[in-house]
């Protein structure tokens, strides 16, 4: 495992090879962090990651839901930060089994408080876990942390929502009785970038993989869900600035960007910035996600606490996280060949 005589610069990052893993695993490297990077790569994949062999960086294909897999790594290898971002993700994928979905969450987060609670109380890692601007509930406006919240015993397209909220009450369960730093929990609100995964439903990347071979672009009913975006690279910069000063005193923290628009307006940018012959084609969701499909309206985060943190909060317009998609998508992609996504869902919150 990579080597470091410096604890305080050390950090175990679940589900590294994801999108905002793999950004935020190339960002601590760069500013000088060890990273034990950990993935059970079934949905990520490895080529994400800074090029190996790398001194500050390994490696570790786990399961994190695995019993004992954590404790054995945090054990072996001691650090001052977890970053937990392991998790099943996407609409599509909460849809084909949301209970599947909700207890593997949970097994994660239950799992890793297990694995910290079972160190030395001056050897525990300040933790920080990923959490979803799903967890609120509809509101027209920008959230504040402090907004209401669904149920933690929602089930169907709100299980994913259910247990990102449950881990977040586990979380702070645990912080309270080892009297330790309450757990950040990060509320991310519709992170995008190029190579991001358009088989779990993510709309972005479903529209641009569409533009670039000139289909239609599909869009849920009249397309007016309101979504705002943010650069993962971006966020990334942002998440280790926040881990670098270390002055937040956790509970949740809402971590998105500027780049509002409705699902309509961002099928209509991406047609123009590909110039590729593609339109937007409305459709009903129940067709192509069953007729309970549940969607979200609007989701915009109000960004005044990660401001009053002194952190550069992510800021990147639409067309320039289109035009990115656009260019480099393809580079950034699975490396092996995927089924067409025409029927995907195409609108999640997160």
């Amino acid at each position: 495992m990579p080597a470091s005589s410096d604890v305080s610069r050390r950090l175990l990052l679940t589900g590294a090879a994801g999108l905002i893993g793999s950004r935020l695993a190339a960002e601590l490297v760069a500013a000088g962090w060890t990273v034990l990077a950990v993935d059970d790569l079934s949905s990520g994949w490895i080529e994400r990651l800074p090029e190996a062999p790398h001194e500050r960086l390994e490696f570790v294909q786990v399961d994190v839901c695995e019993p004992g897999a954590l404790t054995r790594l945090l054990v072996d290898w001691p650090c001052a930060h977890v970053v937990h971002l392991a998790a099943r993700v996407g609409v599509q994928s909460v849809l084909r089994d949301p209970e599947g979905c909700r207890a593997a969450n949970l097994r994660g987060v239950r799992e890793l408080t297990s694995a910290v609670g079972t160190l030395p109380a001056v050897d525990r890692p300040r933790i920080w876990a990923a959490s979803s601007s799903e967890v609120y509930s509809e509101c027209r406006g920008a959230l504040q942390e402090d907004a209401a919240v669904r149920a933690t015993d929602a089930v169907g397209r709100w299980a994913y929502a259910a247990s990102k909220l449950r881990g977040e009450q586990l979380l702070d369960e645990a912080t309270a009785r080892w009297g330790t730093a309450r757990a950040v929990h990060l509320r991310f609100f519709n992170v995008v970038g190029p190579g991001q995964d358009a088989d779990s439903g993510m709309v972005l990347p479903i529209f641009v993989e569409r533009a670039l071979v000139g289909a239609p672009l599909p869009v849920f009913g009249d397309g007016s869900q309101v979504r705002t975006f943010a650069s993962a690279d971006e966020v990334a910069r942002t998440l280790r600035q926040l881990i670098e000063s270390n002055e937040f005193s956790g509970g949740p923290l809402n971590l998105g960007g500027r780049a509002r628009t409705s699902i309509r307006n961002l099928a209509e940018r991406v047609c123009a910035l590909s110039d590729n012959g593609s339109v937007p084609e409305c459709r009903d969701p129940r067709q192509s996600c069953g007729a309970s499909f549940e969607e979200v309206d609007y989701r915009e985060p109000e960004l005044a606490r990660l401001e009053a943190l002194g952190v550069d909060v992510p800021s990147a317009e639409l067309d320039v996280l289109i035009a990115d998609a656009l260019a480099n998508h393809r580079d950034l992609a699975r490396p092996e060949p995927r089924p067409d996504r025409a029927a995907a869902c195409a609108s999640p919150a997160s």
